[in-house]
């Protein structure tokens, strides 16, 4: 399941949202978030916000009105495609 997850955004420049992913996936947002956890924190994935930016390099992620309202959007690290 986890490759099927880096499929599905590894065509999505924009990223997509936990709840579209688990929509697209047709699995529960909790086992859907468990997996990008893991591939954040191994470095394949990467969080962003709605704008486009990433959230880890962001100081306000806390006290961000736009990520509170619409929530971080997941891609695939860049630099892992170029491999």
């Amino acid at each position: 399941m986890l490759s099927q997850l880096m499929e599905l955004l590894e065509n999505k420049e924009n990223g997509l949202s936990l709840s579209e992913i688990s929509r697209t996936m047709n699995a529960q947002p909790s086992a859907i978030l468990a997996m990008i956890d893991l591939l954040v924190k191994k470095g394949k994935l990467l969080e962003i916000g709605p704008d486009g930016k990433c959230c880890t390099t962001c100081g306000v992620q806390s006290d961000c009105n736009l990520l509170a309202a619409r929530g971080k959007r997941y891609v695939v690290n860049a630099s892992l495609l170029d491999e």
